[in-house]
Order: C-alpha cells, then structure tokens, then sequence
C-alpha cells in the first residue's frame, strides 16, 4: 500500500508543486491537504510540478486534520526536531523497514508534513503514531519541504519488495486495524469524559496532559476491537462513578 503524503498548512505554491513532482518521481500518488495557504491550481505550482498533477489522484483539501486522517491506520509525523514528548522516532530508512513489517502491511499510512517556516506542532505529532525524523548535519539541519519529502519518497522507492508485500499479512482473527477515524472518536469520548469527571484539575496543565495522554494511545497498534473495548471500560468506569455536580 502506497503512503499517503499529507501537507499541513502548505504556503508557497513553489513547494506545492515541487513536492507533487518529487512525488511522481517515486511513484506515491495520494496527497492530501490541510488548511492550505495556497493552491494545486495556482501557476507557480503547476509550473513546479512538471506535469506531475496530471500524474497524481484526486486531491483531497480539507480544514480539518481529523478529517485528512480518518481512514488511515498509522500516521508518521515528519518533523526535524525531537519533542518534548513520549513518541517513536524513526530514520525514513528504519521508517521503511518497519512498514514493510507484515503487521503493516493491511494498514493505510500517512506522513504528514509540517508549514514549511514553522514544521508540525506539538498537537498535530501527538496524533500521529510515530515520527520521522531525517539525520542531517547539526550544523545546517533546514531541509525545504520539496527536499523532506523526497527523502522520504525516495527511500519507500528503493525499500519496495518485487512482489510490493502482497504475500505478507497481519492475522487479526475476526477483527481489523482500527482507523485514525475511530481512534479519534475513542479520544474524543475519552477527553469528554476526564472533562466530567474533572480529571485535570488545574486547567492549564490540560493541553500537556491531554498531548500526553493522546500519545499513550496513538503510538500503540489499536485494532477495531481495542477500541471498542477501551470504548466499552471508559463507559463502565464513568457509570460506576457518575460525574459530580
């Protein structure tokens, strides 16, 4: 299964079409959008492209990042620099290595890519599964988003099996990769809830907990059937002992 590229906040129309044509150049042909600053259809970017919209699949744009995440399984976020948050990081080498694994091999995945002047935020990593950093030199680290994403591109290109891993496959018994759609709808459910049940107590310790709390379950491989499970415990708990008024 091909990754999906997925741009956040794109600005310039030059590195919209430049990443489309790094794209075609790799064979990945799915990419999405959120809240772009700028076009597919602006000249710069058709001009940068080289013909290669004509080579991709239909665009999504949408304004939300749930949205552009909901039918994949494993979103890597790419980002140059280490957070201050519990996550997996990975090289795009071993990245490649690891999709390639059989449990991986029935999910739908997606990188996404960060505003090219200020990257991916702290909320965008921490609903993502793991994240992707490239090793460069200490001394000059900045990579244009065009040059992130070829790297990445360029080593899923080289990592393909003849056979695309069509002969591997993950035994889930009766249940399934859970969806970036319902894991979201699990912590949605889940924030819901410790809002209720006044679970954060200093409020503006809330966004860092929260962040924290999304990455426990995000970096884990859910089925449908965690989730409905976990689903399930959050609504026993919260019956047993019902929210104060």
């Amino acid at each position: 299964m091909k990754p999906v590229v997925i741009l956040v906040e794109t600005q310039l129309p030059e590195n919209l079409g430049s990443v489309a044509r790094v794209m075609a150049n790799f064979g990945l042909t799915q990419l999405r959008l959120v809240k772009p600053k700028t076009s597919p259809l602006d000249p710069k970017a058709i001009a940068l492209s080289v013909g290669a919209f004509d080579l991709l699949g239909p665009i999504m744009i949408t304004e939300s990042f749930e949205e552009s995440i909901a039918d994949l399984n494993f979103t890597f976020a790419a980002t140059a620099y280490k957070r201050d948050m519990i996550k997996a990081y990975e090289t795009p080498k071993t990245f490649v290595e690891l999709i390639r694994q059989p449990s991986y091999q029935q999910g739908r995945i997606g990188i996404v890519f960060g505003p090219e002047r200020t990257g991916l935020t702290n909320d965008y990593i921490a609903r993502c599964y793991k994240a992707i950093t490239i090793p460069v030199n200490p001394d000059f680290s900045s990579l244009n988003l065009a040059q992130a994403v070829s790297v990445i591109a360029y080593e899923w290109f080289q990592g393909l099996s003849p056979q695309g891993g069509v002969e591997s496959y993950l035994q889930l018994g009766d249940t399934s990769l859970a969806t970036q759609d319902q894991v979201g709808g699990f912590l949605r459910l889940l924030e819901n809830r410790l809002d209720q049940t006044n679970f954060w107590r200093v409020l503006s310790k809330k966004p860092i907990m929260w962040r924290n709390l999304q990455n426990l379950f995000t970096r884990q491989d859910l089925t449908q059937q965690d989730v409905k499970t976990l689903c399930g415990v959050i609504d026993a708990l919260t019956k047993e002992h019902p929210a104060k008024k």
